[in-house]
């Protein structure tokens, strides 16, 4: 397994959150009442930290998950990064693109879904943190930014849960990330277009072939008017194969969107955890 370099990438900085901010008087004072009667502990190491400014994360935990930040060269179809520098030129596609090109046209992921990043994922996901949604959606406007100009969408859509799901959960996580990137970006959303019609089976454990065929025909976009002859960006929280992506991708490419784009806060990558 070769390991990539998690060394801070001083030149591309994450953009601030509301953690990052200089906080007011008045939330100084909430925090400090609510840790005296309340006292609060980084979910992922266990040291204090303010209930409300650090949503339960400590700076150097932090730190570490904006470390995992993925470095280029990286498929420009997928965005799954290459462990070896590829031989021919930045154009080159990974295995799997080379076989056959995705849906979408392009995927890009802030992070490698490792160590600290996929902790707050699920943290943020299956912990019901929903006080994350900000500070990881700064990560993933940082990707954006990085790759797209700001006005390179006409509509940003969130992948969709079953409903069922939906309400066992209490929030579609992506959802959130969504709206907390419009908040920052100031880039259109909706959640209406695209829905998840068939409550597929789990795709931890599962092999290429196997997710593929779980998530066909698994969404459907309910409101072709909204994304047609738009550019959509599509976002969710973590990209491991991309078939969930390419299923809704097809679903909006069939309702008449001019093109889908993916972005998501993490990637994860064979052999690295």
């Amino acid at each position: 397994m070769i390991l990539p370099d998690f060394t801070p990438v001083s030149s591309k900085p994450v953009l601030p959150s509301h953690r990052h901010l200089p906080a007011s008087r008045i939330s100084q004072a909430c925090d400090g009442i609510l840790n005296l009667i309340f006292p609060d502990r980084c979910f992922l190491c266990t040291a204090p930290v303010a209930r409300l400014r650090d949503c339960s994360v400590c700076g150097d935990c932090w730190g570490k998950a904006v470390s995992l930040r993925l470095k280029p060269p990286w498929c420009p179809s997928c965005g799954l990064p290459f462990q070896m520098m590829p031989l021919t030129d930045e154009g080159h596609l990974c295995g799997a693109c080379s076989v056959q090109i995705p849906p979408f046209s392009g995927a890009r992921s802030f992070g490698y879904y490792a160590a600290q990043l996929s902790r707050l994922v699920q943290g943020f996901k299956f912990e019901r943190r929903r006080n994350l949604a900000k500070p990881l959606a700064s990560i993933l406007a940082s990707a954006y930014l990085e790759t797209w100009r700001r006005e390179e969408f006409e509509l940003v859509v969130p992948v969709p849960l079953h409903p069922r799901r939906r309400r066992e959960r209490g929030f579609n996580q992506a959802a959130l990330l969504a709206a907390a990137l419009q908040e920052q970006l100031m880039l259109p959303c909706s959640e209406s277009p695209l829905s998840r019609v068939r409550d597929t089976l789990p795709q931890v454990g599962l092999s290429d072939a196997e997710r593929q065929r779980n998530l066909r025909s698994a969404f459907r976009c309910d409101r072709p008017a909204l994304v047609r002859d738009r550019r959509v960006l599509l976002v969710d929280d973590v990209m491991t194969t991309g078939a969930t992506v390419a299923s809704a991708s097809e679903a909006l490419l069939t309702a008449g969107a001019r093109s889908v784009s993916v972005l998501t806060v993490a990637r994860a990558v064979p052999g690295i955890e």
